[in-house]
């Protein structure tokens, strides 16, 4: 048993604690938890893995069983102590539009100077001159994060067309894909990024996935999975196994299987011959035809949460 004074400081925020742990019991040890960084517990590598899966047997990272992860996320977007911030409603603090004038060109920038999660434009001038609306959060391990995907309560379907996949679609509030466009752009034109993928069961136990790096191809390479790094978590490692994988919807089949996985299993993902992984299937099944998550914890389970972001990697 390790001491949690070790470990954590206690946070006077209104957060949701993310509770990534195989024991049931953690969820009643605090309420109120703030973590800075994964980092300080788990090693995060700088090398590009193959395809080949981890061993679902480390899937706590170091000493599985033993040890407990929490990540601190806002979720009272009207708290007083910790307001939501919104660029399409919200101006900026005078001190912050004098810091620097220009778009920024991620979160990291975006709320460098509000230090507070919400919603941000974005410019990357080798993707596009337009500006778009991003969710950016600062809590979760250390900050700077842009939400590409999230599943929350059924309200948007994520069967969908090859062209609402590569523009994005949904309520960046609510249930939400970022766009195959954007998402190649945010992993090849704003330096090495990294991924880390939330998710949380029915019966509340929160399980995650870290990947020291996450790049997909082009419109005309079919959006391939080119590079996923090394794996750290709880979760399990379900996202490896695609690399290489081409993204594949109801009306474009880019994978290796008969017949088309996107229409078997009601979604779109970077499907091979096999299914390791699918975050944009069916909301609410309780068996691998919906949210799917091939760790030890996820498999078979009712995945009720899903939040995919990414950020410049840190060394």
């Amino acid at each position: 048993m390790f001491s949690l004074s070790l470990f954590f400081n206690i946070a006077i925020a209104i957060n949701s604690i993310y509770l990534v742990s195989g024991s049931p019991f953690a969820k009643d040890l605090i309420e109120e938890i703030h973590i800075g960084n994964l980092d300080q517990f788990v090693d995060i590598g700088d090398d590009l893995v193959s395809v080949t899966p981890a061993n679902d047997s480390s899937v706590n990272g170091k000493n599985s069983t033993d040890m407990l992860f929490l990540i601190s996320e806002e979720v009272n977007n009207n708290s007083t102590e910790v307001p939501f911030f919104d660029i399409r409603y919200d101006a900026l603090p005078s001190h912050c539009s004098t810091v620097n004038s220009s778009i920024p060109k991620n979160c990291a920038e975006a709320t460098a100077c509000t230090k507070r999660s919400g919603y941000y434009k974005i410019k990357l001038p080798a993707f596009s001159n337009d500006s778009f609306l991003v969710e950016c959060d600062v809590h979760t391990d250390g900050g700077d994060w842009t939400v590409i995907q999230r599943r929350l309560d059924g309200s948007e379907s994520f069967f969908r067309t090859w062209s609402q996949y590569k523009d994005g679609f949904g309520e960046i509030e609510g249930e939400y894909f970022i766009g195959l466009d954007k998402l190649h752009a945010l992993t090849n034109f704003d330096g090495r990024q990294e991924l880390i993928v939330l998710l949380e069961r029915n019966d509340l136990l929160t399980y995650y996935a870290k990947y020291s790096s996450f790049s997909i191809g082009n419109d005309t390479e079919r959006f391939i999975l080119k590079r996923v790094g090394r794996y750290t978590g709880n979760a399990g490692d379900s996202l490896q196994p695609h690399v290489g994988s081409r993204f594949s919807t109801m009306d474009q089949d880019n994978g290796s299987a008969v017949p088309n996985m996107a229409i078997t299993f009601s979604s779109a993902w970077w499907y091979n011959n096999a299914r390791s992984s699918d975050l944009n299937s069916q909301f609410g099944k309780t068996d691998n035809t919906g949210i799917f998550w091939n760790g030890t914890y996820l498999a078979g389970k009712y995945i009720k949460t899903v939040k995919m972001m990414i950020r410049r990697f840190r060394v």
